[in-house]
């Protein structure tokens, strides 16, 4: 059997914002399943006060990586990815956390498979473990959005310990580093939700892309209970809402060039999101209402124009 990737060669990147506790939470899960044995670890930090962690994991090869003003994930996690000289990285978002379960495969997967470009592991909730946030996402019928297997139901043995075909690669995933530079990173035209467009620019480069459903992590998003969890990222960030909302449009118009009636088709479909952040919004405690709906209204406004001029 081929012996995975040693961590000796596995570098790991993660962009924050505002999200101190949640960082400082990953890093520690990080230090307990391989101590100081990283190649590196990379964050890229655009917070308005960034609270850096070096003293804090003095043993972790950590390069912090502060900012002066807010670039969004996805520019933050290109400057991160020109400080990686290893062969892999694993890319996770800074409210995960590692688990014993989240390397062994993954890593053994990309050393077994010179063509594959990353994998992807399964997310489960933090604060309820047997729960799914996600196993996979493969595109909709249409391409119109993603199946997100597994989502908000148990833990399902018969779909774990599987090699399952994805199209985006939200929460963390494992790169060849080579892949990436391959295709030269991550999208800037989507300043937040890039993981799709990659995804889809590594399948036509030629690398295959898999998601591990015997590989996972933990997600410290809000559980399925309270009345609009599922707006719990977007409620309270109205910037990042604008942007969600322009790349969602981007992306959809570049799956669905040519298509004659295609912004009042986007329209429809995304109104299967929109509407539920909209109930989310006038219901949720805390949410920045006013500013969330404008910046959601102003990101299909822009997106529409956008393409039209």
């Amino acid at each position: 059997m081929t012996q995975p990737v040693p961590f000796e060669e596995v570098s790991v990147l993660i962009v924050t914002h505002e999200r101190p506790q949640l960082l400082h939470a990953l890093l520690e899960s990080l230090v307990q399943q391989a101590a100081n044995r990283w190649a590196r670890v990379v964050v890229v930090d655009d917070s308005h006060e960034p609270s850096p962690a070096n003293t804090r994991f003095p043993g972790l090869a950590l390069d912090y990586q502060v900012l002066a003003e807010r670039v969004h994930i996805t520019r933050a996690k290109n400057l991160g990815l020109a400080a990686i000289q290893s062969p892999f990285v694993l890319i996770i978002d800074d409210d995960n956390t590692v688990t014993d379960s989240t390397f062994e495969r993954p890593l053994r997967r990309l050393a077994e498979d010179s063509k594959l470009g990353a994998v992807m592991p399964s997310v489960l909730y933090r604060d309820v473990p047997d729960l799914v946030w996600v196993y996979a996402t493969p595109f909709l019928r249409g391409r119109w959005g993603f199946d997100l297997v597994g989502r908000n139901r148990a833990r399902d043995p018969a779909l774990e310990g599987r090699s399952l075909p994805t199209d985006a690669l939200p929460n963390a995933a494992f790169f060849r580093t080579t892949a990436l530079q391959s295709v030269r990173g991550y999208d800037e035209r989507y300043p937040v939700n890039s993981s799709a467009d990659l995804c889809q620019r590594l399948k036509k480069a030629g690398w295959r892309v898999e998601a591990d459903t015997g590989a996972f992590v933990l997600h410290a998003v809000e559980a399925p209970g309270r009345p609009g969890y599922w707006a719990a990222h977007t409620s309270t960030d109205p910037a990042r809402t604008y942007h969600e909302t322009r790349d969602w449009f981007r992306f959809e118009y570049a799956m669905h060039a040519g298509d004659r009636i295609l912004t009042l088709r986007a329209i429809y479909h995304a109104s299967g999101w929109i509407l539920p952040l909209l109930l989310a919004l006038a219901i949720r405690r805390g949410a920045s209402r006013r500013a969330t709906t404008a910046a959601l209204l102003r990101g299909v406004r822009d997106a529409v124009r956008a393409r039209a001029g």
